[in-house]
């Protein structure tokens, strides 16, 4: 029994972290289609929602009305999510194409997103954050796949501006997926920082929700319309600045993960969740991943046979040298694959203690502003 275990682990974690990556990069070469594109220059307006930012909003600010986008056309909305730092003031710069919109309690992202998208007119709506700046040409790009009418969201790139040895590979590999997912039409996340929404599309978010980034793209993708990646609609932002603070991002993730399949049960039917294959195989199964190692590591330790020692022992290997590239940044700048080993287990740490996490009576506590 301890050698099915064994293996039925083992292939479970392989799928999770590479298998599935294959089969759709495999698929998307065959069966990928592009939607039509145009340059299409629509009313839109950029949302950026803030906490106590009165440092950068304005820098954020003049970086979105830089873009090469019809001046007549752009309005950016930025809402003050109960800030007490004067975000609010430093924000008010006097150009008539900035609103800003100010609430009396810190509530929450989701909050603020229901906040501004009732004060949203235009058409087309595209979200970001304080801390990432956009690339030249992002609003453009963002804009050009809504040429095909079935196309409902679309999706820039995060780039991280600095090399990081803790969220390079696995960031590469992210973008990889979403990359291929896109192409057969099973994108059903976007990045945060920056993404646009076809307006009529966007459903209310429950406030304490951890990532409107798959609410909003998953409403679209039940809608029947599609959710396409512009790799050229790029926000850059900067690394983390220590392993705690990248866990801390990763445990946000994946308990809102838990959280999404609490809110939305449909995920689950295969006949009510249009994208349930690509959802089960890039979310679900990352969050029993885990448990497969678990398992993994104590099969291998009780199975008879030489096979099975060594198994054991090369785990325990990778589980210390993973441990060594996180508490110790010198071993992961120097070693390669000490540094993905040590983003492996940070990944599947947080994926770990998601569950638990999700049910805390304040999850919006796992927000950070790192």
């Amino acid at each position: 029994m301890s050698a099915w275990i064994f293996w039925a682990s083992l292939l479970l974690i392989a799928y999770t972290h590479a298998g599935y990556a294959i089969l759709a990069a495999l698929l998307a070469r065959r069966r990928g289609t592009i939607p039509i594109q145009a340059d299409l220059t629509p009313p839109l307006t950029v949302v950026i929602t803030a906490y106590n930012e009165a440092s950068r909003i304005a820098q954020r600010i003049d970086d979105v009305l830089a873009q090469d986008y019809p001046a007549q056309n752009l309005a950016l909305l930025v809402v003050s999510d109960g800030s007490d730092d004067g975000t609010e003031h430093v924000a008010a710069s006097g150009d008539a194409r900035v609103r800003v919109l100010v609430l009396a309690r810190n509530d929450g992202k989701a909050a603020a997103l229901n906040a501004a998208m009732a004060n949203v007119t235009t058409e087309f709506v595209v979200f970001s954050d304080a801390r990432q700046r956009f690339a030249p040409g992002t609003l453009r790009h963002l804009m050009r796949a809504f040429a095909d009418p079935g196309v409902g969201a679309v999706s820039g790139e995060l780039q991280i501006v600095e090399n990081d040895t803790r969220v390079g590979l696995y960031w590469r590999l992210e973008t990889f997926l979403r990359e291929r997912e896109a192409l057969l039409g099973w994108l059903h996340g976007v990045s945060g920082a920056v993404y646009a929404l076809r307006t009529r599309l966007f459903r209310t978010v429950p406030t304490g929700l951890l990532l409107d980034d798959l609410w909003i793209p998953l409403h679209v993708a039940f809608s029947g319309s599609r959710v396409w990646m512009a790799r050229d609609a790029v926000a850059w932002d900067v690394p983390s600045t220590s392993a705690a603070i990248e866990y801390r991002r990763k445990l946000r993730t994946l308990a809102g993960n838990w959280q999404l399949l609490a809110r939305l049960p449909r995920l689950l039917n295969p006949r009510r969740n249009p994208v349930f294959f690509a959802w089960c195989s890039h979310k679900l199964l990352r969050l029993i991943a885990p448990w497969a190692l678990i398992a993994l590591w104590l099969t291998s330790a009780s199975t008879p046979g030489a096979f099975y020692r060594f198994a054991f022992y090369a785990q325990t290997l990778a589980y210390v040298v993973a441990a060594l590239a996180l508490v110790v940044p010198r071993v992961a700048a120097r070693l390669p694959l000490a540094a993905a080993a040590g983003s492996f287990v940070l990944l599947n740490a947080a994926a770990l203690m998601a569950l638990p996490a999700s049910l805390a009576p304040d999850a919006r506590r796992l927000w950070s502003k790192h």
